[in-house]
This record gives C-alpha cells, sequence and structure tokens, in this order.
C-alpha cells in the first residue's frame, strides 16, 4: 500500500487479518520509498499494489507510471484506494493498468468485503 496516512495503513492491515486467506502487506508513505523498495533485485514482485490518488510529492497516477517501468511491475494487480476517484480519472486510470477502484470507507466490514471481492476475480 502506497498512502502518506498512517491511519490508513492500520485500517487496511486490520481489513487484510480478516480476510479468508493470509496475506503480507508492505506499506510506503510515499512513492519514492515504494520505487527505492522495489527496485531493489531481491524483492519478491507484489500480486496487489493498493494506491492513494493523493501522495505528497508524485501522484498516484504519475507514482503508477513511474513503477510500471520497474521490472518487479510486471503483474501486479493495481487498486486505486482513495477517499475519491472522480469518474472522469477511471477510464485514463484504467488506460494506464488500473485493474480495480476501491474508495476509503469508515467501514470495516465493507472494506473486507471489498477487498476479499477483489482477490476472488482473480
Amino acid at each position: 500500500m502506497i498512502d502518506d496516512d498512517t491511519d490508513d495503513h492500520e485500517i487496511l492491515k486490520m481489513a487484510v487479518e480478516d480476510l479468508d486467506r493470509p496475506m503480507q502487506c508492505l506499506f510506503f508513505p510515499d512513492c519514492e520509498s515504494a520505487i527505492a523498495h522495489f527496485s531493489k533485485n531481491a524483492v519478491v514482485a507484489p500480486g496487489y499494489v493498493l494506491i492513494d490518488l493523493k501522495l505528497p510529492r508524485i501522484d498516484g497516477d504519475q507514482c503508477l507510471e513511474e513503477l510500471q517501468q520497474l521490472r518487479r511491475f510486471d503483474s501486479p494487480q493495481i487498486v486505486i484506494y482513495s477517499s475519491s476517484i472522480p469518474d472522469e480519472w477511471r477510464e485514463r486510470l484504467s488506460k494506464i493498468g488500473v485493474d480495480h477502484f476501491l474508495q476509503k470507507t469508515d467501514s470495516l466490514p465493507n472494506l473486507v468485503d471489498s477487498i476479499q471481492d477483489i482477490i476472488n476475480v482473480n
């Protein structure tokens, strides 16, 4: 997950713990730290990457484009996980590689269900 809000990290961590299958999560506060991590040769490619649209310095869409240039980003499912996802952005984001859109919610059960739906699609 790439999101500068540590509260969102905690919420996602709780949701993932409630899923039907175990998953390991890595959390990055910005695009630069995610790029630095996934640029390392020994790093395992992620299965899913959740990116907030509003990140410091590099916005989520630009972050995705930079991550896709890394060899480690040939096949993960890309999920935009943001407070608001404007309709006019969805088509453009889909064209640059976004597989799913997930709007942040205050309901942990709803978040668990949404993540489970994304996992079950794949």
